[in-house]
C-alpha cells in the first residue's frame, strides 16, 4: 500500500538524516544529533514553518522548504487537524475527517511526537514564537460568543452615529466615527464528544466610550492611540470592574438604498487590516478585545417598521428616518468572523 503524502516526505526526510550521519560519523553514535534534526522535521509539520538550525544541511533544508511549500498549499490541513487534537482534545478519528487527513499521517506525527520526546509546553511556545495564522481556523470552531448590547451601549452608538451623520463638520456632509466597548465576559468551558473542548462567552457591553480624538472622513475613521491609553487610563481608575472587551465604528451612507445594496455592515478590507495593530497594544497591556461592532447608518425614506434581527450578527431598527444596522463580529487572531457569534439588544423589542 503506498505511503499517504506526510508519512512519504517524512520518511525521505529521515532517510536523508540517517544517509548525513553515516557518511559523516561513520558508525559512531550521535543520537542527540539525531533526535534533533527529526525534531526540525517536527517543528515543520506543527508550525509549518522550517526551522532555521545551523545544524540542518543544504540538503535537509531543501527536503524541509519542500515540506513548507506542500502545507501552504494543503492550507495547513495537517497542522491544524494536530493543533485540534493537541489543544482542544479532539479525537484523530474527528480531525482526520474534518480536515480530511490521512489517519495515518496523524499516526505518523504522534509516533514522532513520541520518539523525539516533544512536551505539550513546547509546543505552545512553539506557536507563540512563530505566530502562524492558521490556527484562527480552528479557534472559532471552538468559541461562541454571544453579545449583549446593554441600554446605555444602544444610547451611546445612536446619539453618535446621527450627530455625526446629520450634523456636517469642514464642508463633509457625514463622518465615521470610533469608539470602545468596555463591558463584562463570563465564559463557560464544555465538552462535546469527540470534538473536544469549546468556550461559550457572554460578553455584556455596558457602555461605547466615543474617542473625541479619532480622525473621521465620510469613507474611514483612525482611532487616535494617544487617546485610546487615556481612556483605558481612566477605566482602570473608575472602573476597573469592566474590561475593553471590543471596538466601534460606523459606516454612513447617503441613502438606505445604498447602505442595503453595498451591505453597509460588513468590515472592509481596511478595517480588517487595521485588527492586528490595534490589538496588539491592547493584549500588553491585558486586555483582551473580542468582538468588533459595525455601525451602517442611512437616512430611509421611511422607518423600519419594528426592530428585528437581520442575521444572528446583525440587528437593525429606526430611529425616526434613519436606519441603523448594527453587527458585530469576532475578532479571531487578525481577522474577522461572523461564524458562532449572536448580537442580543434588550432595549430592542422584538429581539
Amino acid at each position: 500500500m503506498a505511503l499517504p503524502r506526510y508519512t512519504r516526505l517524512a520518511r525521505a526526510y529521515e532517510e536523508t538524516v540517517d544517509a548525513h550521519l553515516e557518511r559523516t560519523y561513520g558508525n559512531r553514535r550521535h543520537k542527540r544529533l539525531r533526535t534533533h534534526l527529526m525534531r526540525c522535521l517536527l517543528t515543520t509539520l506543527l508550525s509549518g514553518q522550517a526551522p532555521d538550525s545551523d545544524n540542518l544541511t543544504s540538503h535537509l533544508r531543501s527536503h524541509l522548504n519542500r515540506l513548507e511549500r506542500q502545507l501552504a498549499q494543503d492550507d495547513y490541513r495537517l497542522s491544524k487537524a494536530w493543533y485540534e487534537t493537541k489543544i482542544y482534545g479532539a479525537s484523530q478519528n474527528t480531525v482526520a475527517s474534518r480536515w480530511q487527513i490521512n489517519r495515518r499521517d496523524l499516526r505518523m506525527l504522534e509516533q514522532l511526537w513520541s520518539d523525539t520526546g516533544y512536551e505539550a509546553d513546547e509546543y505552545t511556545k512553539l506557536l507563540a514564537k512563530v505566530e502562524p495564522d492558521w490556527p484562527f481556523d480552528v479557534d472559532e470552531r471552538h468559541e461562541e460568543l454571544v453579545i449583549w448590547l446593554d441600554d446605555r451601549a444602544i444610547e451611546d452608538i445612536v446619539l453618535v452615529a446621527l450627530e455625526a451623520y446629520i450634523v456636517p463638520r469642514k464642508g463633509v456632509k457625514f463622518t465615521e466615527t470610533y469608539g470602545i466597548c468596555f463591558g463584562s465576559t463570563k465564559t463557560t468551558d464544555r465538552e462535546r464528544p469527540a470534538s473536544g473542548r469549546y468556550a461559550l462567552r457572554h460578553i455584556d457591553i455596558r457602555s461605547v466610550h466615543i474617542q473625541l480624538r479619532a480622525v473621521g472622513f465620510s469613507n474611514k475613521v483612525t482611532y487616535d492611540l494617544r487617546s485610546l491609553e487615556t481612556q483605558m487610563a481612566v477605566a482602570t481608575h473608575l472602573f476597573p470592574q469592566l474590561d475593553i472587551v471590543g471596538d466601534f465604528h460606523t459606516h454612513p451612507y447617503e441613502t438606505a438604498e445604498e447602505l442595503r445594496e453595498v451591505k453597509g455592515w460588513r468590515y472592509s478590507s481596511g478595517d480588517e487590516a487595521g485588527i492586528a495593530e490595534w490589538v496588539k497594544p491592547l493584549k500588553h497591556m491585558g486586555y483582551h478585545p473580542r468582538t468588533s461592532l459595525i455601525v451602517g447608518i442611512a437616512e430611509g425614506t421611511k422607518r423600519i417598521s419594528r426592530p428585528g434581527r437581520f442575521k444572528p450578527n446583525v440587528v437593525r431598527f429606526s430611529v425616526s428616518k434613519y436606519h441603523f444596522y448594527i453587527a458585530c463580529y469576532r475578532i479571531v487572531g487578525n481577522r474577522y468572523s461572523d461564524k458562532h457569534i449572536t448580537l442580543n439588544a434588550v432595549a430592542l423589542p422584538g429581539l
